[in-house]
């Protein structure tokens, strides 16, 4: 009996450690992009976990370029690991036939970087600038 209520212990702790954990990184991003002009559904729809690579390759040497448009740089997060989570934008000035996502780069839980995006072979990628919107 002590056996199965130590597990339930540690299973519940769990889950509400990985519940608090996951909300808080939310509200971060949530309020990270809010700073850019963005308003996003309050739950990611992805999270992946990625490398930022060292070097650069010509694909993050392009992409660093969007993060330098919007004041942020990746440059000093090459070769570390980190999350990208992806938000459903509400609040795009225009109607572009799809929905548009929001990706933010955290690294140890903190946002680095990210862009704006829609995911067809006609979409667009571009800072998380909101004036980048607009053009």
């Amino acid at each position: 009996m002590m056996y199965f209520i130590s597990v339930v212990i540690i299973i519940v702790t769990t889950l509400m450690f990985v519940l608090f954990a996951s909300g808080e990184t939310d509200t971060n991003n949530i309020v990270f992009l809010k700073g850019y002009g963005w308003e996003v559904r309050t739950k990611s729809v992805e999270k992946e976990d990625i490398i930022i690579p060292k070097p650069f390759d010509r694909v993050y040497e392009n992409y660093n370029d969007i993060q330098l448009k919007a004041g942020l740089d990746l440059r000093p997060y090459m070769g570390m690991k980190g999350v990208r989570y992806t938000y459903i934008v509400e609040n795009y000035p225009k109607d572009v036939g799809e929905e548009v996502r929001a990706n933010v780069i955290c690294i140890n839980n903190e946002p680095v970087g990210g862009d704006i995006m829609t995911v067809s072979i006609r979409g667009f990628i571009h800072s998380l600038n909101f004036d980048d919107s607009l053009r």
